[in-house]
């Protein structure tokens, strides 16, 4: 099941599935469209990333210029501008897997086939005439990537414009503090002055790819805000960090882009 489920993600990331990119698109019910959105996850899912690919599409459907900002080293940005500009080809998409940060030693969910498809869906939608940005947001700075983060997302936010970014479900939380560690800052918290819309991705349950050290597909429990139905419902910011949730049913686990063989060398059985 764990090889299918990267076979279809990985068949997705490169077109070998029908696009997306130029069907209709739609915000979700009920879920406030404010110029900033910050989306926390869970790494290594394949509906994160999707979500956001879905909010991106209809944000810029109406041609409103959308920033999208992924939780990818800075030094990306370069390989990504240039895979934005291209036509998809495998070449095209063989240079920006080349950098570093999808050939890590140890490949977290943020280098993942969903990612990529997510970036192969803004590559489209850039090409159909959307006004679609992306941009890398971690500085990889030891004890501050969460003022990083925020400084790149500030950077980003201009008059008419939106902000959509995908974090780690700590880095995009607003509230101020973690267990024993009460005054840990994320950039959520850092981005209170844009008054943005905190949604944290949530499901029932279901797999993703982990590395807690090690890496590989792990069941999660019930990772839901609250008790919400499926879709997106407000929650309390105070209480959790966000200002609402998207549930989903269930999470399926996105294995790397690039690199699997060297993931799973040497693990035992239930990480792979």
């Amino acid at each position: 099941m764990h090889a299918r489920t990267w076979l279809v993600g990985l068949a997705m990331a490169m077109g070998v599935l029908p696009a997306r990119a130029s069907e209709p698109c739609r915000w979700p019910a009920a879920m406030p469209s404010p110029a900033v959105v910050l989306v926390g996850e869970i790494h290594g899912t394949d509906q994160a990333p999707a979500f956001v690919g879905e909010l991106a599409c209809a944000a810029a459907a109406e041609g409103t210029a959308v920033t999208v900002a992924l939780e990818i080293s800075a030094r990306e940005q370069a390989r990504l501008d240039a895979y934005l500009a291209s036509a998809g080809t495998p070449d095209a998409r063989a240079a920006l897997l080349a950098g570093p940060f999808w050939t890590r030693s140890t490949q977290d969910g943020r280098s993942s086939t969903a990612m990529l498809a997510l970036l192969e869906r803004l590559r489209r939608l850039h090409a159909d005439g959307r006004r679609i940005a992306v941009i890398a947001v971690d500085e990889e700075r030891a004890g501050t990537r969460d003022v990083g983060m925020a400084e790149h997302i500030t950077r980003a936010v201009h008059p008419g414009g939106r902000v959509i970014a995908l974090l780690g479900n700590v880095h995009a939380s607003q509230r101020l503090g973690r267990p024993n560690l009460p005054d840990y800052a994320p950039a959520g918290y850092l981005l209170r002055t844009l008054a943005p819309l905190g949604v944290r991705v949530g499901a029932r349950g279901g797999e993703a790819w982990v590395c807690a050290p090690t890496c590989g597909v792990l069941a999660v429990g019930d990772q839901r805000v609250g008790d919400g139905p499926i879709g997106y419902a407000a929650g309390d910011r105070a209480q959790s960090g966000y200002d609402g949730s998207y549930t989903v049913s269930l999470y399926t686990a996105s294995l790397p882009a690039v690199g699997l063989d060297r993931q799973t060398a040497g693990q035992s059985p239930a990480l792979r």
